[in-house]
């Protein structure tokens, strides 16, 4: 008998097929999972456009798998039968308006839902409750924290599955070597931060660090910054300070094993794994971070250390006194440096491998294709929202409109985040970084106000990096 391989259509918001614009952690995570699952599906990424002569056509690629361009749409999307007909599912990455035919569409395919953060469940968790079919649907995230931060909203089955990193790619290389390669000082102790630029507090880690150098008398001591959206050379923003922007795919091995640790102080509204934490882990890196969603699970006390965070008056704090003493003691302590850097190698093996994250999912999606559909057409006009101890109803047609009508309705969500609910003793600080004022609830009043203010701060200390940036 011949085999019939199944066929799944990806949509979503963070696609992304390996060309072209620089991605974030999200669309990576996207491209390399379709990638390795077009082993045993056949997967086609579906893109919209406004050019009318790509429209509907089709391409293949040679890592596996095809991206199609439909045109854009009007919401809600009204995907034909005949499209869908050539699916056994869909896979919708942090969901996005395709998943809507639904509300006008006789034939259900199964979908999986994936949200990478909470910031897609505010914009997307309320359309999806009301097109979901429980027992006919999967919900799959990538935290058992991001899992908890969806239930106190919408109570359903959910699976966690954690995302992978290359190991063979991301692993312990000679560290001199690297320095040499990107001209990194050889005599310095090398803490790196390597990640959309928007999510870290630049002004709270430099701050970190001097403190660190002031309280060891030491001035061997350097902060490396690696991210952004273009290239740059690396410029000496201080003389303890280098930033290199955007580096391609090929050179992030270099820079993480050219650090002694990673450095991550982010807590960002945005963040629902933290998938440069596991490539640092895989390249034998200890880790100084906080206690911010997934980093809580993906790094063990055997292999980092991590600050606690805080919510307090609409946004997030960490204690950066937790942050100066983990690193001051994998300074001062080489041996320490190196068992957590073995060890956090040795965990990134076992837990975050590709191959188990795409097994995991494999399986689960045979199951799905193998459920009997609904009966009946899925026709719903409302949405039911469970917030605090109350549950209420919004029609579908308005959060088509506005889907983030629902924002204030979903702070709560933060609050469950955060290691510890009280700010108490000293050493607290604001987390203030572009993401956070982008995605968090107090700041839509008056954003651009709040930019502007975190512009003055970065250029009154950091003028280079805010030239570079191009921080006003």
């Amino acid at each position: 008998m011949m085999h019939v391989r199944r066929s799944i259509a990806i949509m979503g918001w963070t696609l992304w097929d390996g060309r072209g614009r620089v991605p974030n952690g999200a669309a990576i995570v996207t491209y390399e999972l379709t990638r390795r699952l077009s082993r045993y599906f056949d997967c086609e990424m579906i893109f919209e456009t406004s050019d009318h002569e790509k429209a509907w056509k089709t391409k293949d690629l040679p890592e596996g798998f095809r991206v199609r361009f439909i045109p854009r749409m009007k919401v809600p999307w009204h995907l034909s039968e005949d499209l869908l007909r050539e699916y056994d599912m869909i896979h919708i990455w942090d969901t996005s308006i395709p998943f809507t035919y639904r509300l006008s569409s006789n034939l259900i395919l199964p979908h999986c839902y994936t949200f990478h953060s909470v910031i897609s469940i505010m914009d997307w968790a309320a359309l999806a409750s009301a097109l979901y079919i429980q027992g006919y649907d999967m919900i799959s995230l990538g935290s058992r924290c991001l899992a908890e931060a969806l239930k106190r909203v919408w109570d359903t089955q959910v699976n966690v599955i954690p995302y992978g990193v290359d190991t063979e790619f991301f692993k312990p290389m000679d560290r001199e070597e690297c320095r040499e390669h990107l001209g990194i000082p050889h005599d310095k102790v090398i803490l790196g931060y390597l990640g959309r630029i928007s999510k870290l507090d630049v002004i709270l880690a430099y701050e970190t660090l001097r403190e660190i150098k002031r309280r060891l008398s030491r001035e061997d001591i350097m902060l490396i910054l690696a991210g952004g959206k273009r290239r740059v050379e690396p410029i000496n923003i201080r003389d303890d300070l280098i930033y290199f922007g955007y580096l391609s795919h090929e050179e992030l091995p270099y820079f993480l094993n050219s650090c002694d640790i990673f450095f991550n102080p982010t807590a960002g509204a945005r963040e629902g794994f933290g998938l440069t934490v596991v490539e640092a882990m895989s390249c034998g890196l200890p880790i100084v971070t906080s206690d911010w969603n997934g980093y809580s699970e993906t790094v063990s006390s055997d292999v980092g250390f991590l600050a606690r965070t805080c919510w307090r008056d609409g946004d997030v704090w960490v204690n950066q006194e937790d942050l100066i003493s983990a690193c001051m003691r994998l300074i001062c302590d080489d041996e320490l440096r190196a068992e957590m850097g073995r060890k956090a190698r040795l965990r990134a093996e076992r837990y975050y491998r590709w191959e188990r994250c795409v097994d995991e999912y494999r399986i689960r999606f045979l199951d799905l294709m193998r459920r009997t559909p609904p009966e009946k057409p899925y026709k719903k006009d409302r949405i039911e929202l469970r917030i605090g101890s109350g549950t209420f109803a919004y029609p579908i047609s308005d959060v088509l409109k506005n889907p983030r009508m629902l924002w204030a309705c979903f702070e709560s969500l933060y609050a469950g985040f955060v290691s510890d609910r009280k700010i108490e003793n000293g050493g607290w600080r604001r987390v203030l970084c572009i993401d956070n004022i982008l995605n968090l609830p107090k700041y839509r009043a008056n954003m651009k106000g709040a930019l502007e203010h975190l512009g003055r701060l970065i250029s009154g200390r950091l003028p280079a990096l805010a030239e570079i940036l191009g921080a006003p």
